[in-house]
């Protein structure tokens, strides 16, 4: 397994809910389930590590002590791509009324780690956001979210919710923080998590750029 299965199998473990490992076929599956007297949960872990280009920064402060110029990351692109295949792999079990939940962890260096991951997980699943401000009132006139969405009414409808696995650097504890999809076929009910450890946020208008709530 790799090392945010074993983080998310240890972290329900910690919390008291059995999940179930799926055995690997043909098709591609979500990696575990778990049930609880509210919900039959699908759940689809995905990493994320260096790319070659954040490599090569890494490698550069080792050998250097420092970095050249380099351009930031978009805010969102590492995650999308994560977001779209888990809900490939999700759509093959969540057939009758199961939610669909991925489990992200970004287990890159600090370095090249997201500095701000909830903005990230809301970009990638909204949209880019775009605001138009008036040149002579200098004011806003539209905050927005536009193109990249991953999440629509439309498009992945089966991720019922995105968690941040978060682990803690000075003593590896593991919180999770769940974003919940408005867009849903199937909710992810509130009530199957009843833990201190997770965390749960909604947004409801995607048509103008807004922040998560705490629920």
């Amino acid at each position: 397994m790799t090392e945010s299965e074993l983080d998310t199998t240890r972290f329900f473990k910690e919390i008291g809910v059995d999940l179930n490992r799926i055995a690997e076929g043909t098709e591609k599956t979500p990696d575990f389930y778990f049930e609880t007297g509210a919900q039959k949960v699908f759940v689809e872990v995905k990493e994320i590590k260096e790319n070659e280009d954040e490599k090569k920064l890494l490698r550069d402060v080792e050998i250097y002590g420092q970095t050249g110029v380099h351009d930031s990351p978009e805010l969102g692109k590492r995650f999308r791509p994560a977001i779209q295949a888990a809900n490939r792999q999700l759509k093959q079990r969540c057939l009758s009324g199961e939610a669909g939940l991925i489990i992200i962890q970004d287990v890159r260096d600090w370095f090249t780690r997201s500095i701000v991951p909830q903005e990230e997980i809301k970009i990638a699943m909204f949209g880019d956001r775009i605001t138009w401000i008036c040149v002579n009132s200098r004011t806003v006139k539209a905050d927005l979210y536009d193109k990249n969405k991953t999440t629509t009414e439309m498009k992945n409808t089966t991720v019922s919710a995105i968690g941040l696995l978060i682990k803690n650097v000075q003593d590896n504890s593991l919180s999770l923080h769940v974003y919940h999809n408005p867009h849903a076929k199937n909710a992810l009910v509130s009530t199957v998590f009843f833990s201190d450890r997770v965390f749960e946020y909604r947004i409801f208008d995607t048509k103008a750029y807004g922040d998560f709530k705490r629920v």
